[in-house]
């Protein structure tokens, strides 16, 4: 089954207009003059329509804010007491107010992330050629299903590819290779160096809603 959403796409990519299943253009030199420019194509499945919307979101973030107040005081109590001259009692329920506190700092960043996704409606790689959709202003899970790779032929899959690193010396000699920037792209199992960026807002809002 097909997305009814995906046949209305419409992307312009590299100044050619592709209709249908979304189709993203290679950023390789497979290309040649006489052949036409290889594309790559996807065609998402909602799997779930969550009721979930960003009205929802925006007060779950609101609510989980100030409830993360109190542990956050509870945390910082004993510095707050020494810098008001209070009396300062040993209290061993502090750690779990931070931990508490640190549960609802991740809770947090995840609806903020949440709602952020619906507000743009933007689609992100989840595992296993899932993904997660904010079209429409709500979070809906979709499974993605890819074509062969226009180049080889072989199966592709769709996830976040690191595509800028930095390496990081430090004191002692030792050398980090750190990710600094990872995109949405469709990759050949067979042959990684067949990868196609993909559009996060490839489906235009002004056909869906």
């Amino acid at each position: 089954m097909k997305d009814k959403y995906s046949k209305s796409n419409i992307n312009n990519v590299s100044g050619n207009v592709f209709n249908g299943p979304t189709n993203i253009v290679a950023g390789n030199n497979y290309s040649k003059k006489d052949e036409e420019e290889k594309v790559a194509s996807y065609t998402p499945e909602p799997v779930w329509r969550s009721p979930i919307t960003m009205a929802m979101l925006s007060w779950m973030g609101f609510i989980i804010s100030l409830i993360g107040l109190f542990p956050l005081y509870k945390t910082f109590e004993p510095v707050i007491n020494l810098i008001t001259k209070e009396s300062i009692k040993a209290d061993s329920n502090n750690n779990i107010y931070f931990i508490i506190f640190a549960v609802i700092l991740i809770l947090f960043v995840i609806v903020m992330r949440l709602r952020s996704i619906t507000k743009k409606e933007t689609r992100h790689p989840l595992f296993f050629n899932y993904a997660i959709s904010g079209l429409r202003r709500k979070i809906t899970i979709e499974k993605i299903h890819i074509d062969k790779c226009p180049i080889c032929g072989g199966t592709m899959k769709y996830f976040n590819k690191a595509v800028e690193w930095r390496d990081i010396t430090y004191s002692d000699g030792r050398k980090k290779h750190e990710v600094i920037k990872k995109v949405p792209a469709l990759q050949c199992k067979r042959n990684s160096e067949h990868w196609f960026k993909v559009d996060p807002a490839a489906d235009r809002v002004n056909k869906i809603r």
